[in-house]
């Protein structure tokens, strides 16, 4: 019933019309802004309690001012890869400085707009840096959390300035945690291969000995690349064996099984030769098992060569005679001579299922590519040593004979001894040929082992061979290496029983059966055809790389990692140097990797992290914000995951200069997630999200608040002259 509180209440509604237009004008000057949220403004009334029913008191009116943080504005395209919009629920996490400490502010925006500063960090329009979970090849430690990104597992860790690797925790949002995106850092770098995945369908109508390949390519620590060629080879049924190629520049490979403690599954080495080697220069190879050390020198005259070693011709035209001869001279010496190949100037050691570890020293032979292998860890300089490790897990089953006498005595005119059930004797100038009893055993002629007085014990084993070939069952089952007959049960193979007798040419000690269990040579042997392994029955004499479910699937793997040392300069790749590369074939009892099936051999995928050297080209982001380093050369890296920040209420977040929020208490606390999980929205790359203003509504409003502010005008004049009239009452 008051003028002066009507002019009053024409005074709040000024006020309060004047806050709607500084709203409006904000909306209008932030209508080409980036990421922008308009403000809208409502009114309330203000009431004056009244006092009687006849009179009515005014109040007024007041302003309130929201800002529709969650509301989405439309998307819009870019050229800029690095320009990123938020398709949905979430905000970047962004800091004032690129390298934020613990007392700097840590603020969230849909400001996407980011390109590099002076030094190569992702900062936006508004000044603010993009922070990320930083990504690493997985290191295989359970403390890390982990992602797969097209079929590689990557973990969310960084380096700090020591050089070690921190876990990222990715819920907490502090400096530790999260990173900024730097640009400049990217370019000339070379990854190793940590990881292969691979799927392939191998037929279930291949015969058994048939074999299927494919390839795979890794990187060295130098980005040098490599194709390994993987070869499966069917070993019975349901069973498949694997081998793998050993690369240019390697001392040597070998598959493990870490579910099997490590255990060596295949194991390989070489000597790769650039030139003939000099003469005196020397390759040392060393049979473990006995500490016996055979020494090959490379001499210009075998003819006249009268020192201690083992000497291998080296005036021949070419580096690939040379190696001929080389593994000549080791075949004529070494057991177990099936495990030496040649391949043009290199020589190729596959390690045999029965043989031993083997220690190479390539150091006195500068020609010999490995001479440069395994550097010393305190001086670095290469100590030219490395080995053709034993087949730990293939040597649960079998056995290997080694003939160790040149003497004629110590074969002919000794008792007969049985393989498999069937009696043989080693006899001279005789054509007899027995029944394979006791009584009457087959005889095995050594004319041709004969030289002068002394018998050749590879050509014993050679003629030994041909017999067991023409007379046993499952003579697969016998190899003649050298001066070794090694007996290898196969998955279709039966137990093999050996009785040896009183042959005085097998010395104490060179039969080896069921693995670490050595045999006496007077006593009998049984070489078992199964085992179990990794809680499954094997058969044959060794686990097998996949063993097959009945449906196709696999039921256990005998692989799950490949080691290579280097004579290249380049970091060896080993479980002690916690880089070995693991191998993924797929999940036990499910077809999302190997399977066996009907059908033609076919490779599913194959995927493999690491990259070549190459100079940073650009960088992409994925919908679920993972940015991928982009280089010249055709590869790709993750390097970083942009997560979004989530909250119970992002309407009650602070504004702060330069279009970013701040977390309040009546917002909640910002939770992180990777974009397209969990509630949070997906990311888009090479767009821009508008701002929500609504220019037609905004100038609309912008009258009808004139109109208002005019009309507030009018309650204070209309009341003033009221006043003025009621004063001169007076």
């Amino acid at each position: 019933m008051s003028i002066l509180g009507s002019m009053r209440s024409g005074v709040s509604g000024l006020a309060a019309q004047s806050n709607a237009f500084s709203a409006i004008s904000d909306n209008i000057s932030n209508l080409s802004t980036v990421g922008y949220k308009g403000t809208n403004t409502a009114f309330k009334t203000l009431v004056t309690k009244q006092t009687s029913s006849n009179a009515y008191s005014s109040g007024g009116v007041q302003s309130v001012s929201r800002q529709e943080i969650s509301t989405q504005g439309l998307l819009s395209s870019s050229s800029s890869s690095t320009d990123l919009a938020i398709s949905g629920n979430g905000y970047f996490v962004v800091s004032q400085t690129a390298t934020p400490g613990n007392s700097d502010i840590w603020a969230y925006t849909r400001a996407g707009s980011f390109t590099k500063d002076t030094n190569g960090y992702l900062r936006n329009s508004g000044g603010f840096y993009a922070q990320a979970w930083n990504l690493l090849p997985w290191d295989g430690s359970p403390e890390a959390s982990v992602v797969n990104i097209q079929g590689i597992n990557y973990m969310k860790a960084y380096y700090n300035t020591d050089g070690q690797i921190v876990y990222i925790n990715d819920n907490i949002i502090d400096p530790m945690n999260l990173k900024p995106i730097n640009l400049a850092t990217i370019g000339g770098t070379a990854t190793s291969t940590t990881q292969v995945t691979m799927g392939a369908n191998l037929p279930a109508s291949d015969m058994i000995g048939s074999t299927q390949k494919l390839s795979a390519l890794i990187y060295d620590s130098l980005g040098n690349a490599s194709n390994l060629s993987i070869e499966y080879s069917k070993e019975g049924s349901n069973h498949w064996g694997m081998g793998v190629s050993i690369p240019s520049g390697a001392a040597n490979i070998v598959l493990t099984d870490s579910q099997s403690n490590n255990s060596i599954y295949y194991s390989a080495g070489q000597l790769e030769f650039s030139s003939v080697p000099t003469n005196g220069s020397q390759i040392t190879i060393t049979d473990v098992a006995s500490s016996t050390d055979y020494v090959f020198e490379f001499v210009d005259n075998v003819a006249g060569y009268t020192g201690a070693n083992i000497p291998v011709a080296n005036n021949v035209p070419s580096v690939g005679d040379v190696v001929d001869n080389l593994a000549e001279a080791i075949k004529a010496n070494l057991p177990s001579g099936n495990r030496f190949t040649t391949s043009g100037n290199s020589l190729k050691i596959v390690q045999s299922i029965m043989g031993g570890t083997l220690k190479i020293d390539a150091s006195k032979t500068l020609a010999c590519v490995q001479s440069a292998a395994n550097p010393d860890e305190t001086t670095g300089i290469p100590t030219g040593i490395f080995e053709v490790v034993e087949l730990t897990q293939n040597t649960k089953n079998g056995a290997s004979i080694t003939f160790s006498t040149a003497a004629t005595t110590a074969y002919t005119g000794a008792a007969a001894f049985a393989i498999g059930g069937k009696y043989f004797k080693f006899v001279t100038g005789s054509a007899v040929d027995g029944d394979g009893s006791a009584g009457n055993p087959y005889i095995v002629n050594i004319d041709g082992a004969i030289d002068g007085s002394n018998v050749i014990p590879a050509k014993v084993i050679s003629a030994l061979k041909e017999r067991i070939n023409a007379l046993l069952p499952n003579n697969e089952c016998y190899v003649a290496s050298g001066n070794t007959l090694e007996i290898i049960p196969t998955t279709t193979s039966a137990d093999i029983d050996l009785t040896l007798g009183s042959l005085s040419a097998i010395a104490e000690g060179t039969i080896r059966s069921n693995g670490a269990n050595w045999v006496n040579i007077s006593t009998a042997g049984t070489v078992i055809n199964t085992f179990d392994a990794n809680g499954v029955t094997q058969q044959g004499a060794h686990v097998s790389a996949i063993l097959f479910n009945s449906d196709g699937t696999p039921k256990s793997f005998g692989v799950d990692g490949i080691s290579i040392s280097w004579a290249n300069g380049a970091k060896n790749m080993n479980i002690a140097n916690g880089n070995s590369i693991s191998v993924s074939m797929g999940n036990v009892g499910t077809s999302d990797g190997f399977t066996q099936l009907s059908g033609d051999f076919s490779t599913s995928y194959i995927k493999q992290d690491g990259a070549k050297f190459g100079n940073y080209s650009g960088v992409s982001v994925d919908e679920k914000g993972i940015v991928t380093a982009v280089f010249d050369n055709g590869e790709t890296r993750p390097i970083a995951i942009l997560p979004l920040a989530t909250f119970s209420n992002p309407n009650g977040m602070v504004s702060l200069t330069g279009n970013v929020w701040l977390a309040s208490d009546e917002s909640g606390q910002a939770m992180l997630k990777q974009a397209g999980s969990n509630g949070a929205g997906e990311i888009t790359s090479y767009s821009l999200e508008d701002s929500t203003v609504d220019l037609a509504n905004e100038l609309s409003n912008m009258v009808v608040v004139q109109r208002a502010y005019s009309a507030s005008t009018k309650i204070i004049t209309t009341a003033d002259e009221m006043l003025d009239e009621l004063t001169r009452m007076v």
